[in-house]
């Protein structure tokens, strides 16, 4: 399960079913997954951030994200797409450095149109998947795929909109997809951003409030942030000592992976092996849902914002 495996049929790069979710705890796989609330509420954790779903509400999270979900006293029925990470990539080569930042309590009271139009999608999708058959539902389901995924990326992008609702000019969309990419491939912190900065040909200071006033953090913050993430998969998929997850994560000194792991998900990393980490038998008997056939989903698109 840590990474989870999965697997798609009849050559459609998309899986979508119905749950009602209990628990499910912490794993990652390599499919942008889509989460749309039918009924009732859950709860979902995304990297160090929680967040309460109810009716309506949808959350995106990315290959490669590190969650959990766990519901609530509350019963809850949930639509789940997922999509091959290969197939977006193929489809948006640009995509490599996106990272879709979707979630109903971050801004839909905000952006309403926006959401309205991604829960369109997504209604059109579920009609296919559950009502076609044949070479066309291959097509069709692979057609309406890449509109969603191209409305996405254009319209929840991380890189072009930050937290905000409104969208960065495309000169600044691009020198911060170079920054993804230093945060991606640099094993060091200031000189990183230093090279970033000759790079754009703009100052370092510039630079760096630019990047702090566009997303509320700094540089460092958000690189540490995307390391300590990749610590976090390590510590529940590997036997690796606290230093060599240190340093395989680009941090000095393991004390460093510890301060800013005990800051983001308030346990040291070797308190987060213990609470989080089993073998495979226990955690598979703490992975608690029951499936619902997709036509479940049909029956409630019009509650929850959708149509043909």
């Amino acid at each position: 399960m840590r990474p989870e495996i999965i697997k798609f049929a009849n050559g459609i790069p998309v899986k979508a079913f119905v749950r009602s979710v209990g628990k499910y705890p912490y794993h990652w796989h390599d499919a942008l997954e889509i989460i749309l609330v039918l009924k009732g509420s859950f709860n979902i954790r995304m990297g160090t951030e929680d967040h309460l779903l109810y009716e309506g509400s949808i959350a995106v999270v990315n290959a490669g994200e590190l969650h959990r979900m766990e519901g609530n006293e509350q019963e809850n029925q949930i639509l789940f797409f997922q999509i091959d990470d290969r197939f977006y990539k193929s489809v948006l080569p640009d995509s490599k450095y996106s990272f879709i930042y979707c979630c109903s309590t971050y801004h839909e009271a905000e952006a309403p149109e926006k959401y309205g139009k991604l829960k369109d999608y997504i209604a059109r999708l579920a009609v296919i998947l559950n009502e076609q058959t044949g070479v066309n539902r291959q097509k069709d389901a692979e057609h309406l795929l890449t509109a969603l995924l191209a409305y996405l990326t254009d319209n929840f992008n991380y890189l072009r909109w930050g937290p905000g609702k409104a969208a960065f000019e495309e000169k600044q969309v691009e020198r911060l997809r170079q920054m993804a990419e230093h945060i991606n491939n640099s094993h060091s912190v200031n000189p990183g951003l230093k090279d970033l900065a000759a790079e754009v040909n703009i100052s370092l200071y510039h630079l760096s409030h630019d990047i702090k006033n566009k997303f509320g953090y700094t540089f460092q913050e958000l690189l540490f942030y995307s390391r300590i993430e990749q610590a976090a998969k390590l510590l529940l998929s590997t036997d690796e000592r606290i230093i060599d997850i240190a340093m395989e994560c680009g941090f000095s000194d393991s004390k460093y992976l510890i301060k800013h792991f005990r800051q983001n998900y308030k346990y040291s990393p070797s308190e987060f092996r213990k609470k989080y980490r089993t073998d495979a038998k226990t955690l598979a008997s703490q992975t608690q849902y029951h499936e619902y056939p997709l036509s479940e989903a049909i029956k409630c698109i019009g509650i929850s914002g959708g149509g043909k």
